[in-house]
């Protein structure tokens, strides 16, 4: 929804002015006197000139100017401090202000339904979204800056002005609407510049990372392929910039035509001051005031159009997209405790938006009660699909998925009984007992146990102990994959659940070492249900029952033993891979 200036600032005000209302009230009632205060320099300069010719002709004594002088001191010195105040208050309400905007924004983003994340379109909005929320509080900043500055001190000018000569007043007012014509061009072209954009925007960050960040810097430099980014960053630099030039330009030729017509006004000024000077409608003290805050009504006008409403109308579209994002519908889930494992799966098929077929396709299945269940396949099976379907975090298209009697879909939040290892595993840059405990602080178990699960040795293995921070950015240590893919293990084994997958979980550690790991999965898994996500068919053996998936289906379904007899698609991976487990099987065996 594209919202024009008003509605838009009447849907923000509310979410960027309540958060820090006292500090904004405080920092309201100062630029008020702020305001009046500059308009009053040029009113008591009027006075101080004027003192100056009296006392001259021996009108006015000569204590009339002392006092005229002090009191046009006093006033600049008052207007710097406020001055001085506002814009320091102003910096620390508006980081203030902003920081709360940014909360909300992040806690309506973790209410959305994960699905849409999966939408190149929604990942446009929501990075417009992010640029919006900054913007929309410069939105009422600037808004609260023009009712408690700008506006008194116009206001107070524009009766000074009158009483002086009409004349002047009209002048004024024409410098006022090239200026505003200009802004609404650029509130024009602004929000389909920032939807052009916005893409280009995002490629160019992407190649950022790839080139200076330390996940990935390392291995681009190692591959040589530092210069083929650095030329793929230039060339998506040159796109956004030609998508941007494109627009300004008509913009800028127009914002120049209109700045003429300014110029126009302000020699208009001018001609008007000395008219009025020469056939005496105004005195010299009025001439020389009004004429030395011509250059200071110019540029408050030129704060006011261009670069604080200006720089607003060419944000309007990520303004938009904030707000959009902030009333878009959530995904309302109440969090349910399970009693059991018992899993099943009813006609579950899944397409994934913007895809042009279903990435699952009528999957029904019955996991019972703490039994031990692999679900295997090659690359694009459907695999890590269906786990994000059994977790809850996608729901079906169609069919349903029962999770210990209680239906999980959109209403339904069955985390707290859910534990799961994913193959693209957070490492957390907190103490390695953090970084176990995170899965479930409130326990009390010893965390140890649960590492002490995966790898025995863990103590000389990882030369960390419970408070070694795993990161060398806080003068800790780095992991090799292996452990950090262990730490991911224990994270899920030491969280009580009823459900426990786990996707990939030997993706980083070798066949022999993952052989290790199989009596470990079966001594986790007792009492619960146990999913394995694997193309490695050695967890697989140890499963109470294999699932096959084949282009999203079910196409075989039994124990280790029974499909390996079948001699299907199960056998073949398995003779594929028969290799890697020989010496694993003859130890298990």
């Amino acid at each position: 929804m594209n919202r024009n200036f008003l509605t838009a600032f009447r849907k923000a005000y509310p979410l960027v002015y309540r958060p820090v209302w006292k500090e904004n009230l405080l920092l309201s009632f100062v630029d008020i006197f702020h305001g009046l205060s500059f308009a009053a320099v040029v009113i008591l300069t009027q006075c101080f000139f004027d003192s100056i010719a009296s006392g001259v002709e021996g009108a006015v004594s000569r204590n009339a100017v002392i006092l005229a002088a002090a009191s046009l001191i006093a006033c600049q010195v008052v207007s710097q401090l406020l001055n001085g105040f506002v814009n320091f208050y102003a910096d620390v309400v508006r980081e203030k202000g902003y920081g709360r905007i940014r909360a909300m924004l992040q806690e309506k983003i973790s209410r959305l339904r994960p699905v849409d994340f999966e939408k190149n379109s929604f990942l446009t909005d929501l990075d417009m979204a992010d640029e919006g929320a900054k913007d929309a509080c410069e939105m009422v900043d600037t808004a609260n800056s023009v009712i408690t500055f700008y506006v008194p001190y116009f206001a107070l000018m524009g009766v000074y002005m009158v009483r002086l000569d009409w004349g002047l007043l009209s002048a004024l007012l024409l410098v006022f609407l090239p200026v505003l014509l200009t802004n609404l061009v650029k509130m024009r072209f602004g929000d389909r510049i920032e939807r052009q954009i916005a893409p280009a925007r995002r490629e160019v960050e992407a190649y950022e990372q790839t080139l200076t960040t330390l996940e990935n810097y390392r291995e681009t430099r190692v591959l040589g392929a530092a210069r083929y980014f650095l030329r793929l960053y230039r060339e998506a630099v040159e796109k956004w910039n030609r998508t941007a030039w494109k627009y300004r330009k008509k913009e800028a030729a127009i914002s120049l035509g209109l700045n003429c017509f300014s110029f126009l006004s302000y020699g208009g000024i001018l001609l008007l001051l000395v008219s009025g000077c020469v056939r005496g409608q105004i005195s010299v003290g009025a001439f020389a005031a009004v004429f030395s805050s011509i250059d200071v009504m110019f540029l408050l006008m030129e704060e006011i159009f261009q670069d604080s409403l200006g720089c607003l109308s060419q944000n309007m579209g990520r303004v938009n997209n904030f707000l959009n994002l902030m009333e878009s519908p959530e995904s309302r889930q109440e969090s349910v405790e399970m009693e059991n494992g018992r899993l099943t799966l009813d006609d579950v098929s899944f397409r994934y938006p913007e895809a042009e077929k279903d990435c699952l396709q009528h999957i029904s299945l019955e996991i019972a009660d703490g039994e031990t269940v692999a679900v295997v396949g090659e690359n694009g099976a459907g695999k890590t699909t269906l786990a994000r379907i059994l977790l809850g975090i996608y729901p079906p298209d169609s069919g349903s998925v029962t999770l210990g009697g209680k239906v999980m879909d959109e209403k339904t939040n069955c985390f707290p009984s859910i534990s799961a290892v994913f193959q693209k595993f957070n490492r957390y840059k907190l103490t390695l007992e953090e970084n176990i405990r995170i899965s479930d602080l409130p326990s009390k178990r010893r965390w140890e146990d649960a590492l002490g699960m995966v790898d025995s040795g863990w103590k000389n293995d990882f030369h960390a102990d419970a408070q070694t921070v795993l990161t060398r950015d806080f003068d800790g240590v780095d992991l090799s994959g292996g452990q950090w893919q262990k730490v991911a293990i224990a994270r899920g084994i030491y969280r009580e659940s009823k459900l426990l997958l786990l996707d990939e979980p030997t993706s980083s550690i070798d066949p022999i070492q993952e052989s290790r790991l199989y009596q470990t999965f079966l001594r986790a898994a007792e009492g619960r249900t146990c999913i394995i996500i694997t193309h490695r068919l050695g967890l697989a053996k140890i499963a109470d029952r294999v699932i096959v998936l084949k282009e999203g289906r079910v196409v075989e379904n039994g124990s280790h033993k029974e499909l390996l007899e079948q001699k299907g698609e199960y056998s073949r991976m398995w003779e594929a891979q028969a290799g890697w487990y020989q010496s694993g099987m003859a130890e298990n065996g």
